[in-house]
Order: C-alpha cells, then structure tokens, then sequence
C-alpha cells in the first residue's frame, strides 16, 4: 500500500507532516524578557503535555500561586483527557496561544509535564508569541517547550516549578526572587553539592529535562550551547540509559561547545542489575576527558526543592562551590 493510500485509510491525511513554513528560527541574539509578575497580577495555567488527575490538585494550585498574592485562571481544556494526554494537541496548543494573546493574562505556567509538549509545537502561533512576551514557568517535559520559544519566539522562558510541584521554602523563595523580584540571584544549593570537574565558567544557562533535551538534537529546536552553561536533571531513568544519553551529547559535539555543566537532580536513577556502572562514574567517564567544570546534586529537578532557572541568561558558575550567579535580572 502507498503511503498516501495508508494514511488515507486511517484518517491522518490532513494532519500537519511538518512544522508551519512560515515558522522562523529567530538565531542566537540577546532574548526577550519578560515583565515580572507583581501581587494582583493573573497567571495562566495550562497544561501543555500531561493530565492532574486529583481533581483537588487544581484547587491546590491556585492557592499556592494565592500566596504570592497573584491570581490565576485555567485554560479551556486543562481538565480534559485524551489517552494520557491532556486534551488533543490541537487543544491542548490553543490553550497555550489564547493564554499569550489574552492581554488580561500577565504570566503563564504548567500544571505539570509528563509527555506531549512536543506534539502540540506545530499548532503554536511563534510569531504572536514573540509579540506578547510573558513569563513562562514550568520544567520536565516542558522542556521542550522552553527550547521552542527560545528558537522561534525569541523569549526567555523559566525552567522552574510546575502549578502542581510541591512548593517548599527554596522552591518559593529561589520563583519569588527571580520571577517577581527581578533579582540577579544565586543559586546555593540545600543539598550537598558534588564537584566533577573544577573551577569557574560563564555562559548562556540552557538544558532542562536531559531525557528531553537528548531528543532536540537534530531537530529545529536544537539549542545552540556555543559557550554556554548546560543544566539537565531526570528522573526514573536506569544508569544505562543517562550514559547512553551522556554518549548521545558528546557525539553531537556538546560537550566540546559549553563552558561547564550542572547535572541537577537524578531521581530515582536506579544503577540496575549487576555488573553495572554507579551514576558517578558514568558522568565521570564522560567529564574527566573535557576541561570544563561540572558538578552533581544541584537542587534543580524532580525534587520539592527545585530552583527557577531563566534559561537563556547569562550566568557564572563555580563548580567548588556549586554557586549559580545571575549576571543580571530574568525579567524586566
């Protein structure tokens, strides 16, 4: 059977093959940056990939976002299902556009992550995204959204909590001064900080998610790390598959273009059966042969204490201490 004829069959003949032509990579130049968020402002929340199933998971959000003094409305479609999905992609997206377009909507952040982010790429609107600048907040599978609006709508976004995250003291205190106080902050880490590689670096923090990440390479939102500062974290992920991701990275020449790298949380990364390798020395294996500092158990990831990270922006890193230093403010 031709191609065609098959996809005539089952129904996915109309569907888009390929990403919107009129859809613009904007190239590596200084990123929008959002308004912060003050007290009284409203934030949006959508659910771009995954489904909250505990109903009273929303009711949740809204007052932990209430304790900040903001206010905060739900997309159409937040509570519908499709699969383990969402909602369709198709709402799912439209949620997300009609969330930047509304002008009574002043930021935005995910219920959570979980999968489908990338299916819903092809339904966004860049360019009028691009138009409305708007803190946009949430981490896991968003990171894929992150790296879409950084490529093609030229803004920074925040590898930060999810609506649904646990929302301790750090996580609140690291959102509250970079997105509502507009602090140059550093980042110091509750956990006990392990140095790979040592000494200082500067650059562009980028990352995010690395199961997610691994899964850019090649495409359109493929980040460009010339100079900058990797952050990934992961979760439920066995020891063979982070180094086999880790051997993905290096043959696509990352590990030969950034500064230094932040390996956050690694949750529930379980080293298998045996013979096996431990974590460490699987990301000593690759770091040990790249003069570029690089440290373990940042407080970024799947853990209660998770720090909001403006990706995009310039910072310094010293892997001895484990301090992150913004170099300026994440928002105007």
């Amino acid at each position: 059977m031709k191609r065609s004829d098959f996809l005539k069959t089952i129904g996915l003949s109309s569907l888009p093959l390929a990403l919107p032509s009129v859809m613009k990579r904007k190239g590596r130049r200084s990123l929008n940056l959002p308004k912060k968020l003050e007290p009284g402002d409203v934030v949006g929340l959508v659910a771009p990939a995954g489904i909250i199933y505990d109903e009273s998971e929303f009711e949740r959000m809204q007052q932990e976002l209430a304790n900040f003094g903001l206010r905060s409305v739900f997309g159409d479609h937040v509570r519908d299902r499709y699969g383990y999905l969402a909602g369709t992609d198709e709402n799912r997206a439209a949620d997300l556009n009609a969330m930047f377009e509304n002008p009574d909507i002043d930021g935005i952040m995910a219920v959570r992550g979980g999968w489908g982010c990338a299916r819903i790429l092809p339904h966004l609107d860049f360019q009028m995204i691009s138009d409305n600048p708007k803190v946009y907040c949430g981490f896991s599978d968003n990171t894929t959204l992150h790296h879409a609006l950084m490529a093609f709508s030229n803004l920074q976004p925040f590898h930060g909590p999810n609506g649904s995250s646990d929302w301790t003291d750090l996580t609140k205190r690291s959102f509250e001064s970079v997105v509502m106080n507009g602090e140059a902050a550093v980042y110091r880490s509750k956990s006990d900080v392990i140095t790979i590689n040592r000494g200082k670096a500067s650059g562009r923090l980028l990352g995010g998610n690395l199961s997610i990440l691994a899964t850019t390479l090649g495409t359109p939102y493929q980040a460009d790390f010339e100079n900058s500062l990797l952050v990934v974290e992961d979760i439920g992920e066995d020891t063979y598959k982070i180094d086999r991701m880790f051997a993905h990275l290096e043959q696509a020449g990352v590990f030969d273009q950034i500064s230094g790298l932040i390996f956050g949380k690694c949750t529930d990364c379980s080293a298998g059966t045996q013979p096996t390798f431990a974590l460490m020395e699987v990301l000593d294996h690759y770091l040990s042969r790249y003069e570029i500092p690089a440290v373990y158990n940042v407080d970024i990831g799947h853990e209660p204490d998770n720090f909001t990270i403006p990706l995009g922006s310039e910072a310094e890193f010293d892997a001895d201490s484990g301090l992150i230093s913004l170099m300026q403010p994440a928002v105007l």
